[in-house]
């Protein structure tokens, strides 16, 4: 497996509004439901009382066609976005379309998205990482060599989500439904769905590093 941690500033994305906020923002799911559209789920640890002003910003956004808070107190705020990325060119679709997956949690930190891919194969990196720089101010931060090695995974997760990644289940549009996977595996499907789920649980909610270069 190959990772690529890098910061983006994606031209014309509505994140580039968020360094106005003193507030922490951090992205813990990115999914492509189409070539141009998107759904995230967004965690907001709340400065200086912006959650009003926060939201008045996001849910106006040209973009953003549809926004819902999930959760909200004093302190944090988790809201939905479903954006349109016609203009701007969708990161995760550009990912997926690359045949890596999302490895990480988004932090926004001082402007800059920063993500984590990976991939089986480092020329998939290095595409998706050359495809991205189109879209926006990039700066890589490491491609290297990884393994699912601190995620704590199962033995049965690990072998489950590589064969997913190799096959293309990560793909958009998919090379590999999920009862390929569990024939190939001779396991149920729902069996490969709980290893799936687990894994991807564990991936993406491993935590960020507090330096990031």
């Amino acid at each position: 497996m190959y990772e690529a941690r890098f910061k983006l500033k994606h031209k014309g994305c509505w994140t580039g509004g968020l360094i106005k906020f003193k507030s922490d923002f951090v992205f813990h799911i990115s999914v492509s439901l189409t070539e141009n559209f998107i759904q995230d789920i967004i965690e907001i640890t709340l400065e200086n009382h912006e959650g009003v002003s926060i939201k008045k910003y996001l849910f106006g956004h040209k973009s953003i066609k549809k926004a819902e808070a999930i959760f909200e107190d004093d302190k944090k705020l988790l809201l939905q976005l479903f954006t349109d990325t016609s203009k701007t060119g969708s990161i995760i679709h550009t990912i997926l379309k690359c045949k890596c997956f999302l490895s990480n949690k988004i932090p926004i930190i001082k402007g800059f998205e920063v993500w984590t891919i990976a991939a089986a194969k480092k020329s998939a990196v290095d595409k998706a990482v050359l495809e991205i720089e189109r879209l926006g101010e990039l700066q890589l931060i490491y491609i290297k060599k990884s393994s699912f090695d601190g995620y704590n995974l199962s033995s049965c997760q690990e072998k489950t989500i590589k064969l997913a990644v190799n096959l293309g289940y990560f793909n958009w549009p998919r090379r590999i439904t999920i009862q390929e996977l569990a024939e190939r595996l001779k396991l149920s499907k729902a069996t490969v769905a709980e290893h799936l789920r687990k894994a991807e649980s564990k991936i993406i909610l491993r935590e960020i590093p507090n330096q990031l270069g």
